[in-house]
């Protein structure tokens, strides 16, 4: 009986731990009034990563809540597993933008480091297209790279932006 009040508990904790991350993803701040315009990645993101948390959590409930089970380990292995990828998947959705600006671009990597690149100060830019997209990779007089798709974010003005200043800068100055 103890057992089963366990596991009641733990799925309703999980339960409420997942539609507290699936609201705040959807739920945002209203960034309309400061006219910024962010980049950010896909719901779908999101949305995995709530799965992912949520299935890990579930194999949790059955790996370490469950006593009559034959072989636990696989089940609490699994659940690790999961929840570790659901919260990286998650820390990438909430860090990851790019605002793209008149005369920079700034963004923000995965793990929440904020940097900018002015389009002067770009020193090469490397495009390449893979699998039908266009991905634009930038360096920056400091050292900063970044690197986009610049066909799924709608990037074609930073694109051309770099591309000249890139080409400004290899080019000799004359006497």
């Amino acid at each position: 009986m103890t057992a089963l009040v366990l596991k009641i508990v733990l799925v309703v904790i999980a339960l409420l731990f997942v539609v507290v991350i699936v609201r705040s993803l959807f739920l945002r701040p209203n960034s309309s009034a400061k006219q910024i315009v962010r980049i950010r990645l896909h719901k779908a993101v999101g949305i995995v990563a709530a799965a992912l948390i949520a299935l890990g959590l579930f194999a949790s409930v059955l790996g370490f809540g469950s006593g009559d089970m034959r072989d636990p380990v696989p089940f609490r292995i699994a659940s690790v597993v999961l929840v570790v990828a659901g919260l990286l998947v998650l820390l990438a959705y909430r860090n990851w933008y790019l605002e793209p600006g008149r005369d920079a671009i700034a963004f923000r990597t995965v793990f929440g480091a904020e940097r900018v690149i002015r389009h002067r100060d770009i020193v090469s830019q490397r495009s390449t297209v893979r699998r039908g997209r266009r991905i634009l990779a930038v360096t920056s007089s400091d050292g900063t790279r970044l690197r986009v798709d610049v066909t799924a974010h709608g990037l074609s003005q930073f694109a051309a932006a770099a591309e000249r200043a890139a080409a400004a800068h290899r080019a000799p100055a004359r006497p």
